[in-house]
């Protein structure tokens, strides 16, 4: 019964995260590593921990694409970015089936945070198939990034890894 409770919570949050701004966004990253610690000090697992989904706009699995490993788009997808030039835009008002457009400039937001040793986190990426068609775009979700760090130089280590490999 809490799980379901809890991922019901996961759900609307996200739902309600995918339209708040970056510095909306920071804030409640800050205030949910502090509830997540508060849960965990009292013996209970935090709402988040218990699922991190990118919905409510489906799964790229569900249309038989595969993510790949580590983050982004299946192969063949691109991100699908909100801006007045871009596939999907809610600029342009181009939703998927589900009613959603594509809402961030960059195509990707932190799904969820506070994971593993409390620095760990998960990306989702919007995801535009092949013949860019937005009633069909999706979403990945990455592997936990972090979720091995203990302080701030391994967060930065991390970080320094990641740009690394993007970079080529």
């Amino acid at each position: 019964m809490g799980d379901k409770f809890d991922a019901r919570v996961g759900n609307i949050a996200e739902r309600i995260n995918r339209r708040m701004t970056r510095r909306d966004a920071l804030r409640t990253a800050v205030l949910g590593g502090a509830a997540s610690i508060a849960a965990l000090t009292l013996g209970q697992k935090p709402a988040l921990a218990v699922t991190c989904e990118c919905g409510p706009t489906l799964h790229c699995a569900h249309y038989g694409h595969k993510c790949p490993t580590g983050s982004g788009c299946p192969s063949g997808y691109i991100l699908c970015k909100n801006s007045s030039s871009a596939y999907c835009s809610c600029d342009q008002g181009h939703y998927n089936w589900q009613g959603y457009c594509c809402e961030y400039s960059s195509g990707t937001w932190i799904a969820c945070s506070g994971l593993g040793n409390g620095h760990g986190y998960e990306v989702c990426s919007d995801c535009l198939g092949p013949k860019r068609e937005c009633t069909y775009w999706c979403t990945c979700l990455s592997e936990c990034i972090c979720c091995d760090c203990n302080n701030s130089e391994d967060v930065r280590a991390e970080h320094k890894r990641i740009s690394a490999l993007a970079a080529g």
